[in-house]
């Protein structure tokens, strides 16, 4: 079923496809600074902050440190009125306007997919509705027409505010693709030796958290620390950014790859895969690691939720199909790997052998994931590389390689000290080990957790991952029919999810270029 395509040569180390679909929309593909949309002097922007709330900001202007402008509709000559909000506070701006006759919309650190979600709204009919969300993350947006993203969130709180840090267990949609997921805390800070998570599900889901615990990994200064899919940690030294790969993702900065969503065929294969060649310097061992800094797109979190759909009133009898035939759930996941997740082949001089498969990130926050290769059937003294899926499905920011470090790291699991959710209610016992009794959380529900953490030994550097079990239900309107035809070649045709994929971005280009 996996073939080389041809369509990478189209986007390999030499160069990356355009991220432009005609005259009648524009966006930048790089980080967006408020200073940089403020610059075009909108007449109002959007602001997302740090703790997901949305203001909305007329008049917006930079002065000193901090974002100023007045509500929609107030008196400008009003001191009262006048809003104020620091820049550090902000994590992305988002503003309408109209130029030659086209509705732009640029938003901050998002992709361009994010418009297509907003566009499929319009092209799929009335019943059509995305999926609501709450706070916003780096990289789903979220509010009102917004694409939402799916499993439980995970808040750290920094010493002064909640961010938002992690998406837990992506595409464990059923009981039997439940997953234990590690992922980086960036913004974990302890505080008199207690550190501080909040988990909150913030969509139309049920999330059934089985259990969640803090890694405090000790370790020299200089390494990197980070996951691997098996929920592995790995310690690295000096990463290999690869003197020929993309400028895009030579650094974690927040600009990345992304596919061109337009101009794309669903007939021919090379249309309706995607992804990026990397060349690296290959090291002295046979073992080596890939760093991939990456999350998916709103576009694959929204298809998702079509997928889900598509069962129509027969939602509920497909979901307790998956409990009772886990088999049935595995070819699920099985599917939804080939599609959808990002697939590793290493060339081995003659042929692309494929390693594997770096797990769904979820669009909600960029993910580091670290995946294990064996390089000793690559002649030379170069590695190729490929990193392939859907198109539009994945944003990659940065991709290097390192080996694994041999120094001393130890590793110290804490299960929280105290776990209260929104009502009050101790769900500690639930979440403290894999046992089945999940925290059930219905959208909007959330839980404080608190750990108590060990001093960090001297002349050690300490980094936090959160390790977390479960799987969660997305829930869809169960009215019409299912649509057969789309669950019969999503399901069964070879790359069929790719096909559909392709096919649903057309019609929503197709729509933003009709938009007067």
């Amino acid at each position: 079923m996996h073939r080389a395509y041809a369509f990478l040569g189209r986007i390999t180390i030499l160069g990356v496809l355009g991220l432009h679909a005609g005259a009648c929309v524009s966006w930048k593909t790089g980080p967006v600074s408020p200073d940089q949309i403020v610059a075009q002097k909108p007449d109002q922007v959007r602001v997302t902050l740090e703790n997901g709330t949305r203001i909305v900001i007329a008049r917006p202007a930079i002065v000193g440190d901090s974002l100023i402008g007045t509500p929609p509709g107030a008196d400008t000559k009003r001191i009262a009125q006048q809003l104020a909000i620091s820049l550090s506070d902000i994590r992305s701006v988002e503003v309408q306007r109209v130029n030659a006759g086209k509705t732009a919309l640029l938003i901050a650190g998002v992709g361009v997919t994010a418009l297509a979600v907003i566009a499929a709204a319009d092209c799929c009919g009335p019943d059509f509705k995305p999926a609501p969300s709450g706070g916003a993350g780096g990289g789903s947006g979220g509010g009102d027409g917004y694409p939402g993203y799916s499993c439980p969130l995970v808040y750290s709180w920094d010493g002064n505010s909640w961010r938002l840090d992690s998406g837990t267990f992506g595409g464990a949609v059923a009981p039997a693709l439940a997953r234990t997921d590690v992922d980086n805390l960036l913004y974990a800070t302890a505080q008199n030796g207690v550190l501080r998570l909040r988990v909150a599900n913030e969509l139309n889901e049920t999330d059934y958290l089985d259990a969640l615990s803090v890694l405090a990994v000790d370790h020299t200064a200089g390494l990197t620390v980070a996951p691997g899919g098996d929920g592995r940690i790995y310690a690295l030294g000096k990463l290999d950014r690869g003197g020929d790969a993309l400028p895009r993702v030579r650094a974690r900065d927040g600009w990345g790859w992304e596919s061109s969503p337009s101009g794309r065929d669903t007939s021919i294969v090379a249309d309706i895969r995607d992804g990026i060649e990397l060349a690296f310097l290959k090291p002295a061992t046979n073992e080596a690691r890939l760093v991939v800094d990456g999350n998916n797109t709103p576009w694959a979190a929204h298809l998702t939720q079509e997928l889900v759909a598509a069962h129509g009133r027969e939602t509920r009898a497909w979901y307790d199909s998956l409990a009772a035939y886990p088999a049935l759930a595995r070819g699920l996941g099985e599917m939804m790997a080939r599609e959808a997740f990002l697939g590793v082949s290493v060339w081995s001089g003659a042929q692309w052998e494929r390693q594997g498969y770096i797990w769904e990130a979820g669009p909600e926050i960029l993910k580091r994931q670290v995946f294990p290769l064996d390089l000793s059937g690559v002649p030379g003294d170069t590695v190729r590389i490929r990193l392939e899926s859907a198109p539009s499905f994945w944003l990659i920011d940065h991709v290097a390689l390192g080996a694994s470090e041999r120094g001393p790291v130890e590793v110290h699991e804490m299960r929280a000290e105290t776990a209260v959710d929104h009502s009050g209610a101790d769900v500690a016992p639930r979440i403290s080990s894999l046992d089945n009794r999940h925290y059930v959380m219905e959208h909007g529900a959330s839980a404080e957790l608190r750990f108590r953490v060990p001093d960090v030994p001297a002349g050690r550097v300490r980094s936090y991952l959160v390790r977390s079990s479960g799987w969660y239900r997305i829930h869809a309107p169960e009215i019409k029919p299912p649509d057969v035809v789309l669950l019969r070649k999503v399901l069964s045709e070879p790359y069929g999810a790719s096909r559909v994929a392709v096919g649903r971005m057309n019609d929503a280009m197709l729509t933003l270029s009709a938009r007067p």
